[in-house]
C-alpha cells in the first residue's frame, strides 16, 4: 500500500445532466451514495472517508447513515476539483477520488489502485480498468475507454470506441473499460486543480484528460472484476438486480 495518510473523498453533486438527483437514488432501500461510501470505508488502505457535496440534501443523507460530509460552496468544474477544494486544509499524503456512480467497486480494487502509487514511484495518480468485449459498451459514449501503454500507464481516455479495431486484428479484450476512481499523490492533486481545463477535457467531458494534457503520469491498474456504474436510471435498476443476486 501507499505509505502515509490516505483519505478517500466521494464528490457528490446533486445535479446530474443524465440522471438528476442520482446520488440519492434508492438502490435496495439505501441511497446510491451510501453504497459507494461503504465500499470506500471497507478499503483497508483508506484512513478516512468523506463526501464532498454542494447540497444540503446530500449532507443530511450522509449524516443519516453515520457518514461525514463537507459542503463545498465554491464553483467546481469537475469532481476532482471538488475533491481538491474539500481537502485543502486536510492532512493527507494520498487522496482517493471515488466517483459517486461506483456502488459495486470492490474494496480490494480500491486498495490495489492506491498501492499502484507505491509500486510506480513516477506515477502522479493512478486509476482502474477492466477488459471488456461487449460491442454495446465499446460503442456507447456512456462507457469511458482507456488506452494503455506497455508500461502499465494510461495513454488516453475517450468516450469514442478506442482503440480502433481493424477486421484483421482479432484481439481480445476489445477495449479497456475505465472505472471511476483516481488516487492522487497530494501534490499531484494540487497541481491538477491549478491547471485550466484543456481542449481535450472539454471535448470529451473527461476530467482525467486534464492530467494527460499537462504531462502528468497516470498509472493504470487492471482488474478482472467487472463493475457496474450508475449513469442513468436504468443502471440503478441493473445494479439493484445484480446486488440482490449476490
Amino acid at each position: 500500500m501507499a505509505s502515509g495518510r490516505v483519505i478517500g473523498v466521494i464528490p457528490a453533486r446533486l445535479g446530474s445532466t443524465r440522471f438528476p438527483g442520482k446520488v440519492l437514488a434508492p438502490i435496495g432501500g439505501r441511497p446510491l451514495i451510501q453504497h459507494v461510501y461503504e465500499r470506500l470505508v471497507q478499503a483497508s488502505s483508506v484512513d478516512e472517508v468523506l463526501v464532498a457535496t454542494d447540497s444540503v440534501e446530500v449532507d443530511e443523507a450522509v449524516s443519516s447513515f453515520g457518514g461525514r460530509a463537507l459542503i463545498v460552496t465554491e464553483p467546481c468544474a469537475t469532481g476532482s476539483d471538488r475533491v481538491a477544494a474539500a481537502v485543502r486544509d486536510v492532512a493527507a499524503d494520498v487522496v482517493v477520488n471515488l466517483q459517486a456512480d461506483q456502488p459495486m467497486i470492490h474494496p480490494e480494487d480500491i486498495d490495489r489502485t492506491v498501492g499502484a502509487l507505491e509500486r510506480d514511484a513516477e506515477a502522479e495518480l493512478s486509476t482502474l480498468a477492466f477488459g471488456a468485449d461487449d460491442e454495446e459498451g465499446y460503442r456507447s459514449p456512456d462507457v469511458v475507454k482507456v488506452v494503455a501503454g506497455r508500461g502499465g500507464r494510461a495513454l488516453y481516455f475517450s468516450r469514442a470506441p478506442v482503440p480502433h479495431i481493424s477486421e484483421s486484428a482479432g484481439l481480445s479484450p476489445l477495449y479497456l473499460h475505465h472505472v471511476g476512481i483516481y488516487c492522487f499523490r497530494r501534490a499531484a492533486l494540487d497541481r491538477f486543480a491549478s491547471f485550466p481545463r484543456g481542449t481535450l477535457e472539454l471535448r470529451e467531458s473527461l476530467e482525467q484528460l486534464r492530467a494527460l494534457e499537462n504531462g502528468m503520469t497516470v498509472g493504470l491498474v487492471l482488474t478482472e472484476r467487472r463493475t457496474q456504474s450508475v449513469d442513468r436510471p436504468k443502471d440503478a435498476a441493473e445494479v439493484e438486480r445484480r446486488m440482490s443476486a449476490l
